[in-house]
């Protein structure tokens, strides 16, 4: 949850670990109509528990970090928060 709605200059993305940066670059600007500026990934392993004698793990994942050329703001009744 981004704790402001407004002037939002980087994003974070959760990717399949083959997504290149030229990829990521791509798809934001042609299916969302963002101005990307940079892209950083940053490959993560899948967590892993034992339960007994087997090894459980979850998938590998490419985490994407995007800095946008011109801020986004987003309306803030999209995600509502409760407050107490």
């Amino acid at each position: 949850m981004p704790t402001t709605f407004t002037n939002i200059q980087e994003i974070d993305l959760k990717t399949i670990p083959s997504a290149t940066k030229i990829e990521i670059k791509r798809i934001l600007e042609s299916l969302y109509g963002f101005q990307v500026e940079k892209v950083r990934t940053l490959n993560m392993d899948g967590k892993k528990k034992k339960r007994g004698g087997i090894l459980i793990a979850k998938p590998d994942y490419k985490k994407a970090y995007v800095t946008l050329k011109n801020p986004l703001s987003i309306d803030p009744n999209l995600y509502p928060i409760r407050v107490y």
